[in-house]
């Protein structure tokens, strides 16, 4: 029997022609092969033969981070935490070096160096020689916590970073990735955006499509977090003192029986039956966005314009449909209602396409037992929502390729390899607002509970703020700093 050989596809070979509704999210690549194992740690090391395994190792300082007082680092930090000390410890692998046996040059070699990592398949670093000095701060205060601790253990003798120096920490990295010049506006460009996310059936079959363009459409246009988006329920959209269905439908009654035209309140889409299938109308009040706070950021509400209406009203509109219809397959009304009441108004504004996930601790499995396994109404992940704003970045770059014809004008939303998530989104947005209004729209738009965190922002792009420069300013190194009055309670 002739052994199984694989086959990549030649270099030259025509590229088959994807439908509509699927932009390609990544390159052709050729076929590379499984991925390399990983190169296994030596079990001791040389100068202390006693030390143990670099997994006891980190696992000894995380019990300590997870149980220290007065606060306790989070399971998330350590986490990741441990994820970089296994790149330190892989770096030191290939060298054949344990943990133990680092020194100072070692560490400062590695600190000079890219940041490690086994994957073949991942987003191409900014910087292909260096890591970040954010990156290089964050190794260095696992591997001092690491090393001390093991010193204290007696597992070592001296640490390997008390001789190396504490890297030089640049705001300007801990600013996060921007997108380039003019990818902004198209991502706001609703056409740009239709063409990116059409569908290939009918918009009911592929009802994500809808969802995933006013998606990207909101999130351009906002600013909001990935956090904030997944959180978002229907309710949270009104117009007028109305929710965004009962704006919507004494919209469409004032249309009819009413004096003024249905022009008036018809929206701007190319293709009515594919772009808005369920007739959504624009309300007579503006649209408002109501944000909720949460730990990190301050609750808003923000007033909608009308391009990104245009693309979020037949979502809207068109996930009620599917609500309803879902709902139709309850044999009593009871249970119709009951769906409707909880997922209707309260259900996540964006839903996942993934099924339900039957737990023993889903309430939703215990409250709704006879819900169709194939529902839908139920938060993203994380995960999901950044698939959708890479097949954005992908689909635009397609949209515009017919544009170029000289090599001077190319685009660089092409030449962008870095992050292509929400973040960059709003990273871009913040800049753009520092730049066109006053600080205190910016921090209540952005919904930063302090100021110190726009002018983070702020130093990264060079921007000069007004209040930071302020002597008046708390903040300010050269304000006179005067005792607080006692707070009586």
């Amino acid at each position: 029997m002739k052994p199984t050989t694989h086959r990549s596809a030649p270099v030259d070979a025509p590229t088959p022609k994807r439908g509509r509704g699927r932009p390609r999210i990544h390159p052709i690549a050729p076929d590379l092969g499984p991925e390399p194992e990983p190169i296994a740690p030596p079990l001791h090391g040389r100068t202390n033969p006693a030390a143990p395994n670099h997994l006891q190792a980190v696992q000894s300082w995380s019990e300590i981070c997870r149980t220290k007082r007065p606060r306790a680092m989070a399971p998330s930090s350590i986490a990741a935490n441990e994820v970089l000390w296994g790149g330190w410890c892989q770096w030191l692998a290939a060298q054949a070096l344990h943990w133990s046996d680092a020194t100072t040059s070692n560490v400062r070699a590695f600190l000079d160096g890219p940041a490690p990592s086994l994957r073949r398949r991942r987003r191409p670093p900014l910087n292909p020689t260096r890591m970040s000095s954010l990156t290089r701060v964050r190794y260095f205060r696992v591997l001092k916590g690491i090393y001390e601790n093991a010193v204290n253990q007696r597992w070592i003798e001296q640490a390997p970073t008390t001789d190396a120096p504490q890297p030089a920490y640049i705001a300007k990295d801990a600013q996060g990735a921007v997108l380039p010049p003019g990818v902004l506006a198209r991502l706001q460009n609703t056409n740009l955006l239709r063409q990116t996310f059409a569908p290939s059936t009918d918009s009911y079959r592929q009802w994500w499509l809808l969802r995933d363009r006013a998606i990207v459409a909101l999130t351009a246009e906002t600013g909001i977090t990935s956090a904030e988006l997944i959180n978002l329920k229907l309710c949270d959209l009104g117009a007028g003192g109305l929710n965004i269905l009962r704006a919507m439908d004494a919209t469409a009654q004032r249309s009819v029986y009413g004096d003024e035209p249905c022009e008036s309140t018809d929206l701007s889409v190319n293709e009515i039956g594919i772009d808005n299938p369920c007739g959504a109308r624009m309300p007579q009040a503006p649209v408002v966005l109501t944000i909720a706070p949460s730990l990190t950021l301050q609750g808003r509400s923000l007033t909608l314009p009308a391009r990104v209406c245009e693309t979020l009203l037949p979502w809207v509109k068109l996930r009620e449909h599917l609500l309803t219809r879902t709902a139709a397959r309850f044999g009593r009304s009871s249970d119709r209602d009951a769906f409707l009441y909880r997922h209707s108004l309260q259900g996540p504004l964006f839903p996942s396409r993934q099924k339900r996930r039957r737990t023993a601790q889903s309430d939703s499995a215990r409250e709704d037992p006879q819900l169709p396994a194939s529902s839908t109404f139920y938060p993203m992940e994380s995960a999901a929502l950044y698939l959708i704003f890479k097949r954005a970045f992908a689909g635009l770059s397609e949209a515009t390729k017919p544009e170029q014809t000289q090599p001077q004008d190319a685009s660089p939303l092409l030449e962008h390899h870095g992050a292509r998530g929400p973040s960059v989104i709003r990273n871009t947005i913040i800049q753009l607002w520092l730049r066109t209004l006053s600080e205190e729209e910016v921090q209540w738009r952005a919904g930063f509970k302090t100021i110190e965190s726009l002018h983070v922002i702020a130093r990264g792009a060079g921007i000069e703020t007004r209040s930071e420069n302020d002597p008046q300013n708390p903040e300010h190194p050269d304000a006179a700093k005067t005792p607080e009055p006692h707070a009586g309670r």
